[in-house]
């Protein structure tokens, strides 16, 4: 099956969990002081697909819809980019934009909701989205969703460019199999034609060629990449989910980019309504990929925790619960660690808001407790 006209799992599973955070990415903004949303879809595609699959700019106008009509026919104003420069490889005599502006038409867009379509050149339009999100004022944010076929336009600058002003979030999908399969040989054989990007791309990420190490799978891959962009981009929250393709064990992926704590935590939750064992990947035909990977033992998660406890003389809830986000793990994985710990070492809790303390309180805003290893 062609992935150009049709809607293949994975890229079903990028789109789901796109939609997914926009809703609560509208729900969270809608109850805060922001008055203006600027959604950025830089590579929209064909809007529906062969197979009946709709794309990322159906699924965004589609939530936009759901919100207002769950929200008493209201919603935050928004001001809606959708743009692809290539023509529709479905309809031969259009270009996907205009199959998308013609499918966005039957969609129902409450009255402060603008919607505008272009077909600029990734390259050509990069600078002018940056530009932009520069001048975003104090109660403006920016959502950004880059999903390229491939990885030659994507540049870690322009990256940077686009998240230093500090209002911005940024979804990026990179088929991460096809660049850690070839990146150990891009980096040794300068003549490999085929690895031009990808030298580019990492040499650039890492500072130099020189200093990007050797890869030894995907998902250590993923994870190094991941450990790089928060480095390399100065944003205090990367997170990355992972996708199968077709059922053969490779690997492509959605990378997470905010400096909102709030914004963050809600991404690694609308990535456990997919993932609910792991809330770190999606497995065509299953709900995950139990006997693989797991993102607290690459880590090692509990040591972190162990360490970080006893460095600091013990910790206050609300540190450990930042703690974990800072490690892309949610509340409820932080407790898990805790009570591995407790088995093998004693843990003292203790009140500092003049109530008993009875348990960690993660994610408690109200109570204020120190949590100590004896």
């Amino acid at each position: 099956m062609n992935s150009q006209t049709n809607l293949l799992d994975h890229s079903e599973a990028k789109v789901l969990l796109y939609s997914r955070y926009l809703a609560i990415y509208l729900n969270v903004l809608s109850r805060s002081a922001i008055k203006k949303i600027y959604l950025f879809d830089l590579f929209c595609g064909e809007g529906i697909y062969e197979d009946g699959g709709k794309g990322s700019p159906i699924a965004a106008l589609e939530c936009i819809k759901n919100h207002y009509y769950a929200n008493g026919e209201k919603c935050p104003n928004l001001f809606v980019t959708f743009n692809d420069s290539e023509k529709s490889k479905i309809d031969k005599e259009k270009y996907k934009i205009e199959r998308v502006e013609g499918f966005a038409k039957n969609i129902f867009t409450p009255p402060n909701v603008k919607v505008g379509y272009s077909k600029i050149d990734y390259k050509d339009l990069v600078p002018k989205v940056i530009e932009r999100t520069n001048k975003l004022a104090s109660d403006e944010r920016a959502l950004i969703f880059i999903d390229p076929w491939g990885y030659k336009e994507i540049d870690p600058l322009e990256l940077k460019g686009l998240l230093e002003n500090g209002k911005t979030e940024l979804l990026l999908f990179l088929p991460t199999y096809f660049m850690s399969r070839f990146a150990n040989k891009s980096k040794k054989d300068l003549d490999y034609k085929g690895g031009e990007a990808l030298r580019k791309f990492m040499g650039k990420l890492f500072n130099g060629l020189d200093k990007v190490p050797h890869i030894e799978n995907q998902k250590k891959f993923i994870y190094l990449i991941q450990q790089q962009f928060k480095a390399y981009l100065g944003v205090e929250y990367v997170d990355s989910f992972k996708i199968e393709r077709d059922n053969d064990n490779n690997w492509f992926c959605v990378f997470f980019f905010t400096n909102n704590k709030k914004g963050f935590h809600k991404m690694l939750e609308a990535k456990w309504s997919i993932d609910k064992k792991k809330g770190a990947e999606f497995k065509i035909g299953d709900e995950v990929k139990v006997e693989m990977f797991d993102e607290a033992q690459i880590i090692a998660y509990d040591q972190k925790v162990l360490e970080f406890l006893l460095r600091n003389e013990g910790a206050t809830n609300h540190e450990l619960v930042d703690f974990g986000l800072s490690h892309n793990f949610l509340p409820k994985h932080t407790k898990s660690e805790l009570d591995k710990i407790k088995k093998e070492r004693p843990i003292e809790l203790i009140s500092l808001d003049g109530k008993p303390a009875s348990s960690y309180y993660l994610g408690n805003d109200e109570r204020t407790v120190k949590i100590k290893i004896l």
